[in-house]
């Protein structure tokens, strides 16, 4: 049995737009006072110098440990307005065939540093664009204990227009995956994950987290299915053409309304809340919506 340290491990990948892994830090600080955690800030860089600005950012923070991620300046387009976009071609995964961007296979990457590097009970990865708005810290962790994983929202099978087309979707709703945005479950998991070769195996190119499956990390909606594991979707906001509007997203505490923002609920209480697309986002986005909005969440 491994002795794991009590307490939660937070992964957070960080590119392009420091100001929101600080925010994101910042909400993990004021909502998780009651459990002990690390959280672990992988920097996917376009220059090396971006290590050294993340480890000054959290230098008086004994919470946070800075760790290198991937160079993604061979491949990053930048927009003339803060964007920043990927120039090479998809990858297809191995299990379902699906055609993945680059950005998603630099995040799984980054994410998968973060989460070995850890050793607590628990692990929760979020994006960067993102921020807890409660404290939640003991809910997630019951609810870790009963299902596989807990996730921010489910993308429908008839999301995977391509792989309908490829006869490796059926495009009903449970054909999907769930999103990793927010990501919670004990550190277990990743160690049966791992146990089981699936590298060595061929069955999947990189482990825990891959894309061999739908999109980033599909595969540990994949690998529960398999299992027969349960897992939780949480109360979502999200709304697309894929999906019929529940109306959620008029109950947001940040006044934040347009598409690919979303807000997640335990119960009734909001407990998260996702900006959406950041690395596409101008910086205008960053500067006059995001940061005015949140700081002032946090006053």
């Amino acid at each position: 049995m491994n002795n794991y340290k009590d307490g939660i491990d937070f992964v957070v990948v960080s590119y392009c737009k420091h100001d929101y892994v600080r925010l994101m830090v910042l909400s993990i600080m004021k909502f998780f006072k009651e459990v002990p955690f690390t959280i672990y800030v992988v920097v996917n860089y376009l220059n090396k110098n971006e290590i050294a600005l993340h480890k000054e950012m959290f230098k008086d923070n004994d919470k946070v440990v800075v760790l290198k991620g991937v160079d993604q300046s061979t491949t990053t387009l930048h927009g003339s307005q803060g964007e920043f976009m990927q120039s090479v071609p998809d990858t297809i995964g191995l299990i379902d065939s699906c055609s993945v961007a680059a950005g998603s296979h630099y995040g799984t990457t980054g994410n998968n540093i973060g989460i070995l590097s850890g050793t607590r009970k628990y692990v929760c990865v979020v994006d960067q664009d993102a921020i807890f708005l409660d404290k939640c810290a003991d809910e997630l962790m019951k609810l870790a204990d009963k299902y596989f994983f807990i996730s921010n929202r489910w993308d429908p099978g008839n999301i995977f227009k391509g792989l309908i087309k490829k006869g490796t979707c059926d495009g009903t709703w449970e054909d999907g995956i769930a999103r990793v945005m927010l990501f919670f479950s004990k550190r277990d998991i990743y160690d049966e994950i791992q146990s089981e070769n699936y590298v060595e195996r061929g069955i999947w190119r990189d482990s825990p987290w891959n894309c061999d499956y739908r999109d980033n990390a599909g595969n540990m909606t994949w690998y529960a299915k398999q299992k027969g594991y349960e897992w939780l979707i949480l109360k979502n906001s999200y709304r697309d053409d894929f999906r019929k509007d529940n109306n959620l997203w008029r109950e947001h505490v940040l006044d934040i309304k347009h598409p690919y923002s979303e807000q997640c609920w335990i119960d009734s209480k909001p407990i998260f809340f996702h900006h959406g697309r950041g690395g596409y986002r101008r910086l205008e986005d960053l500067k006059n919506e995001w940061i005015l909005k949140v700081e002032e969440y946090f006053k």
